[in-house]
């Protein structure tokens, strides 16, 4: 394509005045990764922010460092951020004579937006969840329930890429939102080689933030609650929110549809965004809210639970193989954006009862001979530890004990860590206190900063000792839940050397590693030695 067709095609962006000849230049592809250019290529030099310092306080290189490579590499065209002084652009004289360079409001934006005009396609139907707690559930009943009404479709996010009962990437997402170029690519050989008609993705703040999806519009979008979390990349909770809120402001299609939870005090001003831009709301909520989809009342079971609804009115009895009130409230979420993008209500209800269990997500791992369950969750928030705990209250017996076991991780907002201690002592009858995935910081730092807040709990020490302390104490009618990192195969540790001292990198930043460690299988080798 031409380059001045593609700024003219995104003005919006991109727009600025171009001389004939730039204007008349061939561009083939764009990336953000020097080492990617190819001749042709239009090269993003992506900012870094106060955000994407290392943990050594060493700020990460700017994009505009990599300019040199881009150009030996054969970039064509390199967009730079219109703040950047032309004294901080390292070209040589001939490479500024021969490469054109834009200046732009937002790289991150026009790299999105590049990447989508370069990489299109995609599912005819995308629908993207945001909420601190529960994307990762309400992607995969959104699905199920697509599926059971005739679509082909997938879900995208932190498990990866997932059908019903299938997984078709081997590995966890490193994000749970993919970088744009990798979206692009990946969302149009989804529709084109294997026909994929709907997509069910989650929307992370640190995606939104960064504006990896700032190419897409989405046929709706959902919002599950706000609570603490990522305050070490936003720093402040307004900044969290405001990154939540670009999925409702600018990515939303202007006859799109928009899910919300009232139960949030940020649903009003999620609503106010919405009725702006005339796009069609669906609300819901608890009995006692004046909601669209309402749960009436919920009996937990051993099997899961009976779910009273009212959608729009009318009300259905459907039984839901899941356990935990947040569960409940994820399946209206997800019926809402089921009924958005077109499935009748009535066939999205008959849905529930064969919507399947997401791993590590309130997932019952095992239940020993004397009848106590454990169960394994992602819950590694505030919020979240605190629904898993009030959900599994009823399911504990009559003369049953609750049990948590649970870490906070490293190098990550430290200010949740004595809070969610707290929470934990007051839901559960037995806590222990464990590593997460400690990374860079001492683990026995962190669990101490856990019980500053957890009076009366148990310093259970490293994950698997305190599974087996938290296992071996388990009573007739107990309920075990371990909590934090859910289908996680694997701890990030401290890499050190043979002497003890930690080993650095390149750049001096202390290096991590995994270390392969699944909740689920290390409980059921536990349990089957009993």
């Amino acid at each position: 394509m031409k380059l001045g067709d593609l700024c003219a095609s995104h003005a919006q962006v991109l727009g600025q005045s171009l001389s004939p000849e730039a204007s008349e230049l061939f561009v083939f592809g764009v990336t953000n990764d020097s080492r990617d250019v190819r001749f042709g290529h239009i090269f993003c030099a992506i900012p870094s922010s106060q955000n994407d310092d290392l943990n050594d306080g060493k700020k990460r290189k700017d994009g505009i460092d990599f300019c040199p490579d881009a150009a030996k590499n054969g970039a064509q065209v390199i967009v730079i951020d219109n703040n950047d002084s032309k004294e901080r652009l390292p070209l040589s004289e001939y490479e500024r004579e021969k490469i054109v360079v834009l200046r732009v409001k937002d790289v991150k934006l026009a790299y999105a937006k590049l990447a989508a005009h370069f990489y299109s396609g995609g599912p005819a139907a995308i629908a993207a969840v945001t909420g601190t707690n529960g994307k990762t559930s309400t992607v995969s009943f959104l699905r199920d329930i697509w599926i059971d009404n005739g679509h082909l479709a997938l879900s995208l996010g932190t498990l990866g890429l997932t059908g019903r009962g299938k997984r078709h990437t081997n590995l966890e997402a490193s994000l749970t939102t993919f970088d744009a170029k990798t979206l692009h690519i990946m969302l149009g050989e989804l529709e084109r080689v294997h026909g994929v008609t709907h997509l069910a993705m989650e929307a992370s703040s640190h995606a939104l933030d960064q504006q990896r999806l700032g190419g897409l519009t989405f046929a709706a979008v959902a919002f599950t609650n706000f609570t603490q979390d990522h305050l070490d990349y936003h720093k402040t909770m307004d900044a969290y929110f405001v990154a939540k809120t670009k999925l409702f402001s600018d990515l939303i299609a202007p006859d799109g549809v928009a899910v919300i939870n009232v139960r949030d005090s940020k649903s009003s001003q999620l609503m106010e965004l919405t009725k702006a831009k005339g796009c069609r709301t669906i609300c819901y909520g608890e009995a006692e809210h004046d909601a669209d989809l309402r749960l009436i009342k919920r009996e937990p079971h051993e099997s899961g639970q009976t779910l009273r609804l009212s959608l729009w009115g009318t009300e259905y009895i459907a039984e839901a193989p899941l356990a935990g009130i947040f569960q409940s409230e994820n399946i209206l979420c997800a019926l809402g954006l089921a009924v958005g993008t077109g499935v009748p209500v009535e066939r999205a209800v008959s849905s529930i009862p064969h919507l399947s269990s997401v791993p590590g997500r309130l997932e019952r791992i095992a239940v020993l001979r004397n009848g106590a369950s454990v169960y394994v969750d992602y819950a590694h928030t505030p919020d979240a530890l605190d629904n898993v705990l009030r959900s599994m209250r009823p399911h504990v017996g009559k003369a049953g004990r609750l049990h948590v076991v649970f870490g906070c991780g490293g190098d990550r907002d430290p200010k949740k860590r004595p809070i969610m201690g707290r929470i934990a002592v007051d839901r559960a009858d037995c806590v222990w206190v464990t590593d997460d995935n400690p990374r860079t910081q001492d683990p026995a730092d962190i669990r101490a900063q856990v019980m500053g807040g957890a009076v009366g709990a148990t310093d259970a020490g490293p994950r698997r000792d305190a599974l087996e302390r938290a296992i071996t104490s388990l009573r007739t009618g107990d309920v075990l839940v371990v909590a934090g990192k859910g289908h996680e195969d694997y701890q990030i540790l401290l890499e050190r050397t043979n002497s003890g001292e930690p080993v650095l990198d390149a750049q001096g930043k202390m290096k991590t590693y995994k270390m392969p460690f699944s909740d689920a299988g290390v409980v059921r080798e536990i349990c089957s030695a009993l």
